[in-house]
């Protein structure tokens, strides 16, 4: 690995710098070392339960058997009887492979131990929705202490690399740290078929001592819902299948996240809120605390998909982290504004991070996604297909609204870390479009220890209108803070060990207010 980016380097990157996508060939099922987290706390998070007594409606009673090959009508059938008389319906005695399970109100859906819900091996059968959709449904809970298994590796093409990276390289390098990433990961095979769990519009919902295992694509996602707690739950993904995210909360509010363990491929605790996506208003009081999270993403992620406020948001307690593969966690903390969502009111304590690439993000563009996509021309490629033209919304019905502000982040404590934190607004069409009123408290980060590549650049982009990620900015000239089109920024007691061998400065800021 070189040591500096020569300006020929520079060029090439700036001119055919794409990102590598794998979008030929057939499904690669092989389970690799390291697909898998080595660290997994299964028992710390799910309790043994008892089986429910009353008002059950075993599976087995409508036929439904580990030995079928789709149990979708059985369940489905105790499904709508026990929504009748409030009951519960009782997935035991081994594992039920099914296409999509539609759980209506007023219905504990138990999984017991020892016993799972499974996606097939084809992919046919779930028209996106996954294995387990509720629709417009109300008081309805899922627990038990058993498992839904989505076949994750069975949907993705083989990755570039033969093996998984488990070493550092000699040097710190955003731009080859991105590219063994994704050189890594298991782009979607178009058999692709969804995730696991899918609650859209429901009320009064409870996700409890569950586990969700090896997802194909966002493992459990909640689309404009209202009235959400989720605790001591545990999310186990394979984590180089590309689009896994953990816990994906699109335009719900109200909802509590408590002592949850998730290790996946992408972003581990996601809050979007996207025209798009079926999004329609604001969504706030969301709270996370007490979990670990353990992401080749990002651990806890505002964005990227913003069109419609998000606000009243709490993470604290949590431990975010990368164990054992290389390279480590994108960002403990993202908080984006892309598309013309005002993102304001997050509050973040007490978080340690190991491995974490960048500490915090904090990011305003305008990217104005609603402009260039539709519902099907946005999950195209996330589902192995060609994307696709058109457009949700005329050009100017976000364009240039969006804001971050009002976002204070203390305690926090990160060892591991390779790039600064960032905090950045955007300069487009002759306006300046700020983050406002950020505050960073008893911030404690300590470098790795790595020698950094020399990338010395003349200027750096505004970055304007594509994806927002840390490692998008690339080689950054400073080590501990670059932030960038801010108002009302404040350090207090912010510190960060020098690392081993750089050219860096340790604070770089422009254009603050």
């Amino acid at each position: 690995m070189k040591d500096r980016r020569t300006q020929l380097d520079k060029l090439n990157t700036l001119l055919f710098g794409k990102d590598l996508r794998i979008t030929k060939g057939g499904v690669y099922s092989e389970i690799r070392e390291y697909d898998f987290s080595s660290y997994y706390p299964e028992g710390e998070y799910i309790k043994p339960q008892a089986t429910p007594s009353d008002n059950i409606y075993d599976i087995r009673s409508f036929g439904a058997s580990p030995d079928s090959e789709d149990n979708a009508e059985a369940i489905n059938t105790a499904v709508a009887l026990a929504s009748q008389t409030c009951g519960c319906v009782l997935v035991c005695g081994g594992e039920y492979v099914t296409t999509t399970v539609f759980l209506k109100s007023n219905v504990t859906f138990f999984i017991e131990k020892g016993s799972a819900l499974v996606s097939n091996t084809t992919g046919k059968g779930y028209n996106h929705k996954g294995i387990l959709h509720a629709d417009g449904a109300e008081n309805i809970t899922l627990t038990g202490g058993g498992k839904i298994k989505g076949n994750g590796n069975l949907f993705g093409r083989k990755p570039l690399f033969d093996r998984n990276m488990t070493e550092h390289p000699e040097y710190i390098d955003v731009i080859q740290m991105r590219r063994d990433l994704r050189a890594q990961l298991r782009f979607a095979h178009e058999s692709k078929y969804g995730g696991p769990v899918y609650f859209k519009d429901c009320k009064n919902v409870k996700a409890e001592n569950i586990i969700i295992e090896n997802a194909a694509h966002w493992s459990f996602r909640l689309e404009n819902c209202n009235g959400v707690t989720v605790r001591n739950f545990v999310i186990n993904n394979n984590r180089h299948v590309a689009n896994a995210d953990g816990l994906d909360i699109a335009g719900t509010s109200n909802i509590k996240i408590e002592h949850c363990f998730i290790s996946t491929a992408d972003d581990g605790i996601c809050i979007k809120n996207a025209i798009w996506l079926g999004n329609k208003c604001a969504m706030e009081n969301i709270s996370v605390k007490d979990c670990e999270v353990c992401s080749c993403a990002n651990s806890f992620k505002i964005g990227t998909e913003t069109t419609y406020d998000i606000r009243n948001v709490k993470v604290e307690n949590c431990r975010f982290f990368m164990n054992d593969i290389y390279p480590g966690t994108v960002s403990g903390i993202a908080i984006e504004s892309a598309d013309g969502s005002k993102v304001s009111n997050i509050r973040v304590k007490n978080i340690t991070m190991d491995r974490v690439t960048c500490p915090v993000f904090i990011r305003l563009c305008n990217r104005n996604r609603a402009a260039v996509v539709t519902a099907e021309s946005a999950n195209a490629v996330e589902f192995g297909q060609k994307k696709k033209k058109g457009a949700t919304v005329t050009k100017d019905a976000f364009d240039m609204l969006g804001k971050v502000e009002d976002i204070i982040i203390e305690n926090i404590e990160a060892t591991g870390v390779e790039i600064p934190v960032i905090v950045a607004g955007v300069k487009v069409k002759g306006t300046t479009k700020y983050v406002e009123n950020v505050t960073l408290s008893n911030i404690n980060m300590e470098y790795a220890p790595y020698k950094e590549v020399y990338d010395k650049r003349r200027f750096i982009p505004e970055y304007t209108d594509v994806y927002p990620e840390a490692w998008r900015f690339r080689n950054l000239p400073a080590y501990a803070l670059w932030a960038r089109h801010v108002k009302g920024l404040k350090l207090l007691d912010f510190n960060c060990t020098v690392p081993k061998s750089t050219w860096k400065k340790q604070i770089i800021t422009e254009d603050i207010k």
